[in-house]
C-alpha cells in the first residue's frame, strides 16, 4: 500500500499548505459506500455475456470518493478528485494479501473566470455530460455517470443573454493511441476527438437546450469494447482495414426540454439524431434516432407518480448499409427508477443493463414516497421491447465472434423480444449522513429467439433477481 499512504500524505499536506494562505480556502467533501448483493440470473442466463463465465450471486462491494476543492476568491478554482473504485471484498484492491494500488485520481481540473467578463473556463479531466432531462439518468450520447466516466477537455461557458440564454463549448480528446508519436513514419489517424456546443433556453415555466457534437475518430485508432460497440456498425465492427478513409466524421443534433404547465403537471422530452462514418464505405456508416418523453404529476405530498417513454431506431435486415442504430461514445442514459437500465442507483449492479439503442418501452415510477419519517422510497414498472431486425441481429452476432462481443441476449433486443421488471429502493436516514439503503429487483425476458443467440444461450435463460443491503456515509 505505499502508494496510497503517499497520496493521502500528499493530499493532507496539499490542504495544510493551502489553509495556510489567507486567499485559498478548501472544501473537502465526499461518500463512502459499503454494500451486500445478492444477484441471481445476471444476464438471464447467470453466465457472463457470452455464455464462457459463471457469475457470482453473493459480491459484498465498497468504495471511497473524495473531493477536494480549492478555492481563491469567486473566480479561481481547482478540483482534486480521488478514490477507492468500485471494488468486492477480497478481490484488487480489497484483498488481504498484496493487494493492487488503492488510491486513483478520476478528477483534476481548474476552472476560472476570465477577467472582466463573464465567461468561465474549466480545464483538465472533468465530468462531461450531453444536456439531457432530469428524468432520464444523463446522456444517451455522451454521459458523465456521476463521475465515473470523466473526460479530458477544455470547457468555455458565457452567458449571451442574462438569465435568458448562455453558451457552453467544449473540446475533448477521447482516445490518443500513439500519443506523442506514431508507430510507423507516416502520420497515421490514431485520435477520437470531441466537440460540442449547448444553447440553453430559459423563459417562465420552461427550459430549451438544443445542442450539437461532432467527433473525429482516426482509422488507426484503438477503442476500447464498449466504444467500438456503440459507435461502429457491425460490419466494420471487426478490423479497422473495414475503413476506406484515415480519419471519418460523426455528428449528432439533440435538444432537451422541460416545462412545468399550469397545473401541478411537469412534461420533459429528449431527442437526438447522430450518424457515423458518412463519407466512408456504406457498410461502415451509423445513423440512427433516440427520444424519450416522461410525465411527472406533483400535485401530490406522499409520492410523485411518473410515466417515461422511449424509443430508438433499430437494425434492418442487412448489413451492407451499414448500421441504423444511434452512434454512440457513453452511454449512461436510463429511465428514472428502472431495473431495466442504470438510472442512478444508490447501489451498484443494480441493474440489467438493457441497450436503449435499438429498444423502446414504457417505465411506471412511484418517486418520492414519504410515508413514515425518516424513510424514502421509490417503486417502478418497467417494459421494453426490440426494434431491431432479428436478421440484422443474427447476421451481426454472425460476424462479429458471437453472442455478447458486439451485441448481447437480453441487453440488445430484436422484435418480439421483450422484458418486463419490477424494482423498489428504501433509503432509511439512521442520521443526517448516514444512510441505510435497501434494494429489490425483478426482470423476466421473454421471446429470445434462438437464431440469434443460439439454442444454448435462450434455453438458459430465465428470471433474473437481485436484492442489496448498503449504508453510504456522506461528508
Amino acid at each position: 500500500m505505499p502508494r496510497f499512504r503517499s497520496a493521502v500524505i500528499l493530499l493532507v499536506a496539499t490542504c495544510f499548505f493551502a489553509t495556510a494562505s489567507s486567499a485559498t480556502t478548501v472544501a473537502m467533501y465526499g461518500d463512502f459506500r459499503v454494500q451486500g448483493t445478492f444477484f441471481s440470473k445476471q444476464n438471464y442466463t447467470g453466465w457472463n455475456a457470452a455464455g464462457t463465465q459463471t457469475a457470482e450471486t453473493l459480491n459484498i462491494w465498497q468504495r471511497l470518493r473524495l473531493h477536494a476543492d480549492f478555492a481563491s476568491g469567486e473566480h479561481l478554482a481547482f478540483r482534486l478528485g480521488l478514490r477507492v473504485n468500485n471494488e468486492t471484498w477480497g478481490h484488487g484492491t480489497l484483498t488481504a494479501a498484496n493487494p493492487s494500488t488503492a488510491v486513483e485520481p478520476y478528477q483534476c481540473y481548474l476552472q476560472f473566470s476570465v477577467p472582466e467578463t463573464h465567461i468561465t473556463v474549466t480545464a483538465g479531466y472533468q465530468p462531461i455530460s450531453l444536456p439531457h432531462t432530469a428524468l432520464f439518468y444523463d446522456s444517451v450520447v455522451l454521459g458523465a455517470d456521476s463521475g465515473n466516466s470523466d473526460a479530458a477537455a477544455l470547457v468555455v461557458s458565457a452567458p449571451l443573454i442574462e438569465e435568458r440564454l448562455s453558451a457552453t463549448a467544449g473540446y475533448a480528446r477521447l482516445v490518443d493511441t500513439n500519443r506523442t508519436f506514431a508507430t510507423t513514419p507516416s502520420q497515421v489517424g490514431d485520435e477520437l476527438d470531441f466537440a460540442f456546443l449547448t444553447l440553453p433556453v430559459t423563459v417562465p415555466g420552461m427550459q430549451v437546450t438544443p445542442w450539437g457534437a461532432v467527433a473525429i475518430l482516426g482509422r488507426s485508432a484503438s477503442l476500447p469494447s464498449p466504444l467500438r460497440n456503440t459507435l461502429l456498425s457491425a460490419s466494420s465492427f471487426a478490423a479497422p482495414s473495414a475503413f476506406s478513409n484515415n480519419q471519418n466524421t460523426a455528428l449528432w443534433a439533440g435538444c432537451a426540454l422541460t416545462a412545468e404547465l399550469p397545473f401541478p403537471i411537469k412534461v420533459s422530452a429528449d431527442g437526438v439524431y447522430g450518424e457515423a462514418f458518412v463519407t466512408d464505405r456504406k457498410q461502415c456508416r451509423r445513423y440512427g434516432w433516440f427520444v424519450d418523453a416522461a410525465v411527472e404529476y406533483t400535485g401530490l405530498t406522499a409520492f410523485a407518480p411518473q410515466l417515461l417513454g422511449w424509443w430508438g431506431s433499430g437494425e434492418d435486415s442487412g448489413l451492407s448499409n451499414g448500421s441504423e442504430r444511434l452512434p454512440t461514445i457513453n452511454t449512461a442514459w436510463g429511465p428514472r427508477g428502472s431495473f431495466l437500465f442504470n438510472a442512478d442507483q444508490d447501489l451498484t449492479q443494480a441493474s440489467m443493463n438493457t441497450t436503449p439503442q435499438g429498444s423502446m418501452g414504457l417505465v411506471l415510477n412511484f418517486d418520492r414516497i414519504s410515508l413514515l419519517p425518516r424513510l424514502t422510497s421509490m417503486v417502478a414498472f418497467s417494459y421494453a421491447t426490440g426494434t431491431n431486425s432479428p436478421s440484422g441481429l443474427r447476421k451481426a452476432v454472425a460476424v462479429t465472434g458471437g453472442p455478447g462481443a458486439y451485441v448481447t441476449m437480453g441487453q440488445d433486443l430484436a422484435e418480439g423480444e421483450r422484458l418486463y421488471s419490477v424494482a423498489c429502493e428504501h433509503v432509511y436516514a439512521l442520521t443526517d449522513a448516514v444512510s441505510l439503503i435497501g434494494e429489490l429487483g425483478f426482470a423476466r425476458g421473454e421471446g429470445f429467439r434462438s437464431s440469434i443467440w443460439g439454442r444454448r444461450m435462450v434455453n438458459k435463460a430465465g428470471n433474473a433477481w437481485q436484492t442489496a443491503l448498503g449504508i453510504i456515509y456522506r461528508f
